[in-house]
């Protein structure tokens, strides 16, 4: 980054929760995209993962926004999605932009998947940090700073009726609600519980460390993905074995990858139960899993692969307290 930002910055994050309703909250749609800080300085722009990476170059359009921010300095919390033709978001086809840098792919890959950034908190503005301001203030002085349009969104709000809105945006086709306490000041890289998150199924980012052999049509590709998370002594954990979720793509997708990872010892410790011997592979590969619950063992119950997560770190996968009470 060549703008303001003087330190890396961290986006706030939310713990897991029921739906429920509140005078106290703010109740914003859970945009399914990449998480993204915007720093904008005298009509330049550039964004920021989550992992604090510089991804400005793969999303030019997003240039466009500049002159419909009015602030010279600001940083901007939010996300970068792909919008269906019903308004929804599409990770599938954000995804597929990902990575690329080279101007002729970017050009290429922006004409057939255009993105959006949705604005939704504010941290900066004008030479002054506002993180210590209530969520409130902050919402209502983002909102004056936008002008909507053509890749510019402002993540909007309702307050009080969480259940019926977390209900109405799962059947829009959202991924869920997020609640955040209206009062909140902006706390850097913590996952607090001043915000929440309601999805419609539970889901978690697991690691990929191994494969089992597939069978019948699938004996060119894999059986199972062996699972595993980071404890809280920084040691993976076998979660359990992930078989299904997968359609043509992904499995032809997926085993390309593993074979550039195999490794000859496993990775985690301890017996790991499968159907048929295990390859293993290095911990380089996120997916989402989709369960029921966690068994006392630490094990996910009916386990469903729902994609991969190319924009999350193997060491962000952890099985901490938030993920065990669920």
């Amino acid at each position: 980054m060549t703008l303001f930002r003087e330190r890396p910055i961290r986006p706030m994050m939310a713990k897991t929760s029921d739906p429920f309703d509140s005078d106290n909250h703010f109740f914003e749609l859970k945009w399914d995209g990449l998480r993204a800080l915007m720093f904008l300085q005298n009509g330049k722009l550039e964004l920021q993962n989550r992992n604090l990476r510089d991804v400005t170059a793969s999303y030019p359009e997003i240039q466009t926004v500049t002159k419909r921010v009015r602030a010279k300095k600001a940083i901007i919390d939010g996300e970068v999605v792909v919008l269906s033709k019903k308004g929804t978001p599409d990770f599938g086809k954000l995804q597929n932009r990902f990575g690329i840098e080279d101007p002729k792919r970017v050009e290429t890959a922006r004409r057939a998947n255009p993105v959006t950034y949705v604005a939704f908190d504010l941290l900066h503005l004008n030479g002054k940090d506002i993180i210590k301001n209530q969520l409130e203030i902050r919402k209502n002085t983002l909102h004056d700073l936008i002008e909507e349009g053509p890749h510019l969104l402002y993540g909007d709000h309702i307050e009080r009726n969480g259940l019926q809105y977390y209900s109405e945006a799962l059947k829009l086709g959202f991924e869920g609600v997020i609640g955040k306490e209206k009062h909140s000041p902006y706390l850097i890289g913590v996952r607090s519980s001043f915000w929440t998150k309601s999805k419609g199924s539970q889901t978690l980012d697991a690691i990929v460390v191994g494969y089992t052999q597939g069978e019948g049509m699938r004996k060119a590709t894999f059986g199972s993905l062996v699972m595993a998370m980071y404890d809280d002594t920084g040691n993976l954990v076998h979660v359990g074995n992930v078989g299904g979720g997968f359609d043509d793509k992904s499995l032809l997708e997926i085993k390309p990858m593993l074979d550039k990872l195999v490794v000859k010892k496993p990775v985690i410790t301890g017996p790991v139960e499968a159907p048929s011997p295990i390859t293993w592979v290095k911990p380089s590969i996120v997916c989402e899993i989709i369960y029921a619950n966690i068994t006392t063992d630490k094990k996910l119950r009916f386990p469903r692969f729902n994609r991969l997560r190319t924009d999350k770190k193997p060491e962000e996968s952890r099985l901490d307290e938030d993920i065990l009470s669920r």
